[in-house]
Order: C-alpha cells, then sequence, then structure tokens
C-alpha cells in the first residue's frame, strides 16, 4: 500500500509542478486517482511539507511550496 501512495504523491507532485495552483476537483482530474488515493498522496506531501492550501468558499486548491 505505502508504493502505491507514494507512486500517487509523485504524481500528484509533477502534476502540481506543472500547474501551480489547482482545485482538488482538477487535481484528481488530471492525475486519474480515487478521491481516496488522491487524499492519502495529498496528506503524504503534506506530512513532508510539501504542499500549501487555500480555501476559497467552497473550494481548496493546493500548491507545492516554492
Amino acid at each position: 500500500m505505502n508504493d502505491e501512495i507514494g507512486n500517487a504523491a509523485g504524481l500528484v507532485w509533477e502534476t502540481l509542478d506543472r500547474e501551480e495552483k489547482i482545485t482538488l476537483a482538477r487535481l484528481r482530474q488530471r492525475t486519474g486517482l480515487s478521491v481516496e488515493l488522491l487524499n492519502r498522496a495529498i496528506g503524504w506531501l503534506a506530512r513532508e511539507g510539501k504542499v500549501e492550501f487555500e480555501k476559497k468558499a467552497r473550494s481548496v486548491s493546493v500548491s507545492l511550496k516554492r
């Protein structure tokens, strides 16, 4: 399971590196990950301090910390 989450975290990181800031819904579309796996991957990156979040109204965006 950890390998799957690690691979998903890599995919999320690569996508965020190209997109800069993106909503979670759009990130899911771009990566093709399930909601569960996307959340785990984002959690992995957040735990490592590599992402930051911004909430606007009902939408949450995520981006890499630069």
